[in-house]
């Protein structure tokens, strides 16, 4: 098991607990001499990432009982042109036990937060985290359906293709589930009519494709 946290679980306490039960980590790094540290540090270039530099080093911060990995990049922002010419940084540090280059970790800790964005769509978008009854597994069996809408949502996303792909669940209900139509009944069978053209209608036809061609057994 590895934990990674932001800089809110860079606790001494916290590394020792995890050490202590064998479990890995990748932590953000928070301290106040944090910049004038990493500054000191000896940088080298990461290969195919221009503006990129990393470095790695060991640091026992006060408090600990020894010194702990320490991984680092730092991306060129600017140069700002004084008595002599100035780089100014961007940078990113990280405590962790795993074997990984510092541009490695930093690209490990970057998927936190696509998975906060996942969890933030879902709560706000279908409302999974609403509670709506006063009995618990009420609202539980009503979070699970959240869940399963959600994902059930972005894998037709995924297998349609496109630039569905990137669209989040209110952009798909405005624009493929909103299209202004007409349900009508004939000889017992129910049609859809839509206008000829209408906006994202092939985005439309794909979704309607991948749905014709689910099979149930």
């Amino acid at each position: 098991m590895v934990f990674r946290g932001d800089s809110g679980f860079f606790t001494g306490e916290l590394l020792e607990y995890l050490e202590s039960i064998l479990a890995g980590y990748l932590i953000k790094v928070k301290l106040k001499n944090l910049e004038g540290l990493l500054e000191g540090q000896k940088w080298n270039e990461v290969k195919g990432e221009p503006g990129w530099e990393q470095a790695e080093f060991w640091y026992r911060c006060a408090g600990w009982d020894r010194a702990r990995r320490f991984v680092a990049v730092r991306q060129l922002v600017k140069r700002e042109k004084k008595l002599v010419e100035v780089s100014v940084y961007e940078y990113f540090c990280y405590v962790t036990t795993e074997r990984l280059s510092p541009m490695e970790a930093h690209r490990c800790y970057g998927k936190r937060a696509t998975c906060e964005t996942l969890i933030e769509e879902s709560k706000g978008q279908m409302n999974a985290g609403h509670i709506r009854t006063g009995e618990f597994l009420a609202n539980a069996a009503l979070f699970q359906c959240a869940v399963l809408a959600y994902n059930l949502l972005k894998w037709m996303g995924l297998l349609s293709g496109g630039v569905i792909q990137q669209w989040e669940v209110k952009t798909m209900r405005l624009w493929l589930i909103r299209v202004a139509g007409k349900l009508v009944e004939r000889s017992r069978q129910m049609t859809l009519k839509l206008p000829e053209k209408f906006l994202h209608q092939e985005e439309w036809e794909k979704w309607e494709r991948m749905s014709l061609d689910v099979v149930f057994q």
